[in-house]
């Protein structure tokens, strides 16, 4: 049943000021909806920097996205960066820092939302600036890489100048540190982080490894920096290496997770959901980190023959399973095993076509036990030892 609605108004005077009264609101309401709602200007939190080799990067963490303007100056030499829509909410407005390319970090506010960031530098440097959207536990970040073209270009013909002088016979080991700068990888529950444990455990395998004359050890990362995936393959290439291992600590959810495991790349697909989880997480390293731009090096080249590469990438995949059988036979003398054999996944780090690559996850750091483990200095002598020992028996005829 419907009933109709007597929209008739009895007082013609009554019902003309009852419609003046309408058009009156919603006049009121278009103006107010016509209005600008005012912009909160986005908040500098926190700023960092990572110094390595060849450049260093400085981070600022921001509330919301902003924009920006550069310019440098060259005598002195500095880099200028004006931030608009920001306000200033850290207290290192004025940063000393101990850097090889820079000397002091500024930042000035120029008048309302206004703030100018000054990077006082000891020597002319290439800069570039680019954005990071907010993931995981990570604001929106501001990233400058001030590089040293000079220093980049000599690291890159040191590397490459170990492969041609390298003694006939000898074995080029790489050993990738993984994570590192604004990515501290896996977090113990004591504050561990995963970064500065596989550094300390690569150091130690390549001083043992260079005892060796048969064998010259190298690391893609020799400090707390960040390096892009792609960036730490075409590193192992420049080497020259016969032999890449990326070494990390495991993380789970579930605190009694333990154990220690190995992993080889699969072109098709992970071997279970596990192995997937765990390729995909190391993956973000490069959102994490903060990685630009994929190095050119990493690009295939339209002229390789696909044939040759296929048969390069199936041998080194062999090669990669041959060692990695051997070092689950030796490890687990030093650590209980997460799995009995290697598993496989779609893990960036290890798709060189032409390497022996695998990635090793020490121990798991979100176990307090493990934690523990991983901080005592015998412990990462004998993961070490165990490194250098696999990798010895690998090479042997």
């Amino acid at each position: 049943m419907t009933y109709p609605i007597n929209c008739d108004i009895a007082n013609p005077k009554m019902g003309t000021k009852l419609l003046k009264i309408i058009s009156l609101s919603f006049l009121g309401i278009s103006i107010f909806l016509l209005q600008p709602f005012p912009v909160l200007a986005a908040t500098i939190t926190d700023v960092r920097l990572w110094s390595a080799p060849d450049h260093t990067r400085i981070v600022l963490d921001l509330t919301e996205p902003i924009q920006y303007e550069s310019s440098s100056q060259e005598s002195p030499p500095q880099f200028h960066l004006e931030l608009k829509g920001v306000s200033l909410q850290t207290p290192k407005r004025e940063m000393e820092v101990k850097d090889p390319f820079l000397t002091k970090i500024s930042l000035t506010e120029l008048g309302k939302d206004k703030v100018k960031l000054i990077l006082h530098q000891k020597k002319p440097l290439n800069a570039t600036v680019f954005t990071l959207k907010p993931y995981q536990d990570k604001p929106n970040r501001l990233v400058i890489d001030l590089v040293d073209v000079v220093q980049e270009k000599k690291e890159q013909e040191e590397r490459q100048k170990q492969k041609e002088i390298k003694p006939k016979g000898t074995k080029i080991v790489v050993i990738d540190p993984g994570h590192g700068g604004e990515d501290p990888g896996a977090i113990g529950p004591k504050k561990t982080m995963e970064k500065d444990i596989v550094l300390k455990v690569g150091e130690k395998v390549v001083h043992l490894l260079n005892q060796n004359k048969e064998i010259q050890a190298f690391l893609t990362r020799k400090g707390d920096y960040f390096i892009p995936l792609e960036e730490r393959i075409k590193i192992a290439r420049e080497y020259g290496t016969n032999l890449f291992i990326s070494l990390h600590t495991d993380g789970s959810f579930n605190p009694q997770a333990r154990g220690s495991s190995v992993y080889c790349l699969s072109l098709s697909g992970a071997t279970d959901e596990a192995a997937k989880i765990l390729a995909d997480k190391e993956n973000t390293s490069n959102i994490l980190g903060g990685a630009f731009l994929r190095p050119a090096a990493f690009a295939k080249d339209p002229n390789l023959n696909q044939i040759l590469l296929d048969l390069m990438q199936n041998n080194s995949m062999k090669e990669s399973f041959r060692f990695a059988e051997t070092l689950l036979e030796d490890i687990k003398a030093v650590n209980p095993l997460k799995y009995p054999s290697y598993r496989q996944a779609n893990f960036i780090v290890l798709k060189a076509p032409d390497i022996p690559s695998v990635l090793v996850e020490m121990a798991f750091i979100t176990n307090r036990e493990d934690e523990r483990l991983l901080n005592r200095d015998d412990f990462q002598e004998k993961i070490a030892k165990t490194l250098t020992t696999s990798i010895k028996k690998y090479f042997r005829p």
